[in-house]
């Protein structure tokens, strides 16, 4: 959150954003609309405050909590001082290395939210992470985002509905009959003296028509949902302390048709969402919790047989441990095959060239080309024989869909301000939807 000192607000505003154990320190120029990312890695800031015009005061969380019991209450105080902010260099690792010490929040710290409605006189309409983005044939967009279920935009930029939610939307799956769509909306998680406890999730049906909200399905557990291009849907148990790891299953009429058990989801290693898709895709694991050995599944929802097709891990040589990403379908010249981003998973961090979009053949996974990157990949879809993905970074890239070469590499800017998509699809040849970390829908046409 913004928190520093008078002099400080009109010279070096900051912000600290973060979430379980990362984030980011970020200095914002507010003349240039420029932003400095202040850490030379990932960490989540539990406070800062300016001391005066050249010292800023944070205070940065352990690392995880891995093998750390008391990383919740704890914080690394740190200090870092400069003659000139408007031009800083990263953080030194001697500014950011500091014994932990006991740590609460102040409690008459003030929400953000209160900060930025006094800095706009009252005129500001929160706008938060867009995590679905669909467009419709006839050119609306939907969009689903924190606090908002389900959004939809006319292609002159008018709001035709919109459906708060306190928990916001997660997923959108637009039904074959192209007047519905099911919306994921997001559990909400606290923590409590005995430990996390996490409220269950829902899956709502809309009418596109007006927003009206038509079915709910409330089956016991957070989830995320995969679906059929013919409608099929499936609502898998993700809540990470769950012991039933039920998946239930959703027909194209919307009965619940069902339940099947997947084995556990792990929160980190198991996101799988497959777009296009003609089958129910899930990744299922073995050992230490179903984290490690991911296997790539495939769901009938009719006979409510689980085929395992093959290993997430293609490379045996190096036997690493793999987290999921976004997936998209394709077929082609090339044949049937999976499109999906992911990660090589290491206990110090997203290591460079560790991250990856991958094109795995079907039924049996043999990789046909692979593309490294050093950052994740957000989101990605498939359209005229082009990959678009989308990274943390704030690069778009579009790959051939056949021999994964880069056509075009592009950081992704609104104006003078860098974003970053958190949502994307591609409708048509040359143009792209996404959704931003701001609250942003951008509609972009590309080469």
């Amino acid at each position: 959150m913004p928190k520093s000192g008078e002099h400080a607000v009109h010279t070096a505003p900051t912000v600290a954003v973060g979430y379980s154990f990362t984030g980011e320190l970020l200095l914002l120029d507010l003349a240039a609309g420029t932003v400095t990312s202040l850490l030379p890695h990932p960490r989540q800031v539990r406070s800062l405050a300016w001391r005066d015009a050249r010292t800023l005061d944070f205070v940065l969380a352990p690392p995880d909590d891995w093998e750390n019991p008391q990383a919740h209450t704890q914080g690394h105080p740190c200090t870092a001082v400069r003659d000139d902010w408007m031009a800083p260099a990263a953080l030194r690792p001697q500014e950011t290395a500091a014994p932990a010490a006991p740590f609460s929040p102040a409690p008459d710290r003030r929400p953000p939210e209160e900060i930025l409605d006094d800095l706009s006189g009252g005129r500001r309409e929160p706008r938060r992470q867009v995590w679905a983005v669909e467009p419709l044939p006839d050119g609306q967009i939907l969009a689903a985002s924190e606090r908002i279920a389900l959004e939809c935009w006319e292609p002159s930029g008018r709001r035709a509905f919109t459906v708060p939610d306190a928990a916001g939307g997660r997923q959108i799956q637009v039904m074959p009959d192209g007047g519905s769509a099911w919306v994921v909306l997001n559990s909400q998680t606290r923590r409590t003296q005995d430990g996390w406890e996490r409220s269950s999730g829902s899956a709502a049906r809309f009418s596109l028509a007006d927003g009206a909200r038509t079915t709910v399905l409330t089956p016991g557990f957070s989830l995320a949902l995969a679906a059929r291009a013919d409608g099929w849907l499936a609502l898998r148990d993700v809540d990470f302390t769950s012991t039933v790891h039920e998946t239930l299953l959703v027909s194209p009429s919307g009965e619940e048709s069902g339940r099947v058990r997947l084995g556990k989801f792990d929160l980190f290693n198991h996101p799988f969402t497959v777009r296009h898709s003609p089958e129910l895709f899930f990744l299922r694991g073995e050992g230490r919790g179903d984290v490690e050995g991911k296997r790539v599944a495939r769901l009938d929802p009719l006979t409510h047989a689980v085929t395992d097709l093959f290993p997430l891990e293609w490379d045996s040589a190096r036997d690493g441990h793999l987290f999921g990403g976004p997936v998209a379908y394709i077929c082609d010249a090339a044949g049937e095959a999976l499109v999906h981003g992911g990660a090589v998973h290491n206990g110090r961090g997203l290591l460079p060239g560790n991250a990856f979009v991958v094109r795995r053949a079907l039924p049996g996974g043999s990789p046909t080309w692979v593309f490294t990157t050093d950052h994740n990949v957000t989101s990605l879809d498939v359209a005229d024989g082009t990959v678009y993905a989308a990274f943390t970074s704030g690069t778009v890239v579009a790959l051939d869909a056949i021999t994964g070469a880069t056509r075009w590499s592009h950081p992704l800017r609104v104006g003078a301000n860098p974003a970053i998509a958190l949502s994307l699809t591609a409708p048509s040849p040359g143009r792209v939807v996404l959704g931003t970390t701001d609250g942003r829908i951008l509609d972009c046409a590309v080469p």
